[in-house]
């Protein structure tokens, strides 16, 4: 079943001349809104993209979504701040959105937009192009994060999940164009990404949103099903696992932190286990984000089990 943008999938089972037409006028209105975005100054496009998302978002049926993850997250806050909270979130995907569409700009200015923060581990891991697996999360402006990666020409991977509409899809192709990535989708398993890393190349991966397949991992102080692929390739290839984010300064300017490559707490336990381990670190870091900027938390989809309910 194709998946839509603006209308429940419910409706486009019900309907299918209602989606086939919506499918259109949502191709058609990205190709505006792609547009637009870029003839707009990079902070004039951020402030119209997060005032539409703004204006949105919050009547969607994802802005419920956002709110029982906020509630799991911070159990101890009031309706009215995950309210206010989950329409900031709106605000800030209008802001990401901009920032894909307008990713070259940034790294044209890089030297007047972007701090790079890379630590020593990670610094003598990219300066020698081994091969390595860059985890993050979708906080902030996630979509800027892999610059770090051009900025030291990497060869990289990027792993996504394929946009169902076909423009759409077009689209985003061509803003990682000039990256130079290799898109792999996410619906092709592990043996491409064994290949490339065998090869020498690395790969990026946001990794913090629900896997049905993937495993319990503590997140938030509650087990969450999690994406353990990350680790799994690191330990059963040998490449790196290392965390990188991108963080949103004054003045339409970047923060990208690269962190030290994650180590196994135990070495000589089975690999599935070190596996687990080494993603509940990762975890670790999210929380951390998501704390320190909860309104940036891009959290449109169920985290945790269903037993939770507003």
């Amino acid at each position: 079943m194709p998946q839509f943008y603006f209308i429940p999938k419910r409706l486009a089972r019900k309907a299918p001349w209602l989606a086939r037409a919506v499918q259109w006028l949502e191709a058609m209105g990205f190709r505006f809104i792609f547009w637009l975005m870029r003839l707009l100054p990079l902070e004039r496009a951020k402030q119209l993209a997060g005032f539409a998302f703004g204006l949105v978002g919050p009547h969607s049926d994802k802005a419920t979504k956002a709110k029982i993850n906020l509630a799991v997250a911070f159990p101890d806050t009031s309706e009215a701040w995950r309210e206010q909270t989950m329409r900031r979130i709106f605000h800030s995907l209008g802001y990401s959105a901009a920032e894909l569409i307008k990713l070259e700009q940034i790294w044209e200015e890089r030297d007047a937009r972007i701090d790079f923060v890379v630590h020593p581990g990670a610094r003598e891991l990219m300066q020698a192009r081994r091969p390595a697996i860059f985890v993050s999360a979708h906080v902030g402006p996630w979509q800027v994060a892999p610059l770090v990666t051009k900025y030291y020409e990497l060869t990289i991977n990027t792993i996504y999940a394929p946009e169902s509409n076909p423009v759409v899809a077009e689209l985003m192709l061509e803003l990682r164009q000039f990256l130079g990535e290799k898109l792999v989708s996410s619906e092709d398993g592990l043996r491409p990404l064994i290949k490339e890393l065998k090869a020498g190349n690395s790969i990026n991966m946001a990794m913090d949103t629900r896997l049905d397949s993937g495993k319990l991992v503590p997140f938030f102080g509650r087990d969450a099903l999690t994406n353990t692929s990350a680790a799994g390739l690191a330990l059963r290839t040998g490449a790196a696992l290392v965390v990188a984010r991108a963080e949103r300064l004054p003045a339409g300017r970047y923060r990208i932190t690269v962190y030290d490559p994650l180590t196994s707490p135990d070495p000589e336990a089975p690999q599935k286990e070190q596996a687990l381990a080494l993603t509940a670190q990762i975890n670790q870091y999210f929380e951390e984000w998501i704390r320190e900027y909860p309104d940036q938390w891009i959290c449109l989809k169920r985290r945790w089990p269903k037993a939770h309910k507003l």
